[in-house]
């Protein structure tokens, strides 16, 4: 029997390679891919500056994590004060998120990675949950080839990446964001590698009824 999932969405700890492998599922699918673009959206949608929204986001090149891959959790926050904009909240933001991801679920054939996308999709029958994990060694590896890191700097990044998913998780929607049983698959992307978890979800979406 033929799936009827149209929405997928990953979430991922901070280098088990959630990002390439939704975007070379997207490819491979033709499916539309949502991560920097919810970003883009919003500040195209509700008329704020693109950087102000990134700095409020969880993804992974916004301002306010490049702080933590340089100083780590706590450094940044009592060195660097981030302007706010002037009147975007962080509830706010998590709303405007919460009505892209619903709208882009009823357009389907798409990847929305993070934001806790699965959450927001927790009742909508077309989507598959998957999250994505790997060994804190894979994931050390991963990050310090990808960006020129340390051992030392790509284990404290992690660290805070996985902090900062855990916190806005807990915040808007007050459960574990590694709670797995809010996922209808977990995969370790350290034993399969980026091609294989490709393949594992191309299979999961043709064949999950």
């Amino acid at each position: 029997m033929g799936s009827t999932r149209s929405v997928l969405t990953i979430s991922h700890q901070y280098g088990s390679g959630g990002s390439r492998i939704a975007r070379e599922l997207g490819r491979r699918l033709g499916w539309s891919v949502w991560e920097k673009e919810i970003v883009r959206k919003i500040a195209t949608q509700y008329k704020v500056a693109e950087e102000y929204v990134e700095a409020k986001d969880e993804r992974v090149d916004s301002f306010i994590e490049r702080m933590v891959g340089l100083f780590g959790m706590g450094g940044f926050e009592s060195t660097y004060e981030i302007p706010p904009p002037l009147w975007l909240t962080d509830a706010q933001l998590a709303r405007m998120t919460r009505t892209i991801i619903e709208e882009v679920a009823k357009d389907g054939n798409a990847i929305i990675v993070n934001r806790a996308g699965n959450l927001v999709l927790a009742n909508y029958p077309r989507a598959l949950h998957v999250f994505l994990w790997a060994p804190l060694e894979v994931r050390i590896s991963r990050v310090m080839q990808a960006e020129g890191l340390s051992h030392h700097d790509a284990e404290r990044r992690i660290s805070g990446m996985d902090k900062l998913r855990t916190d806005y998780v807990h915040t808007f929607y007050h459960t574990a964001w590694n709670d797995l049983t809010h996922y209808h698959l977990v995969i370790d992307s350290g034993v399969w590698g980026e091609d294989g978890t490709v393949d594992l979800l191309a299979w999961a979406l043709e064949h999950t009824a």
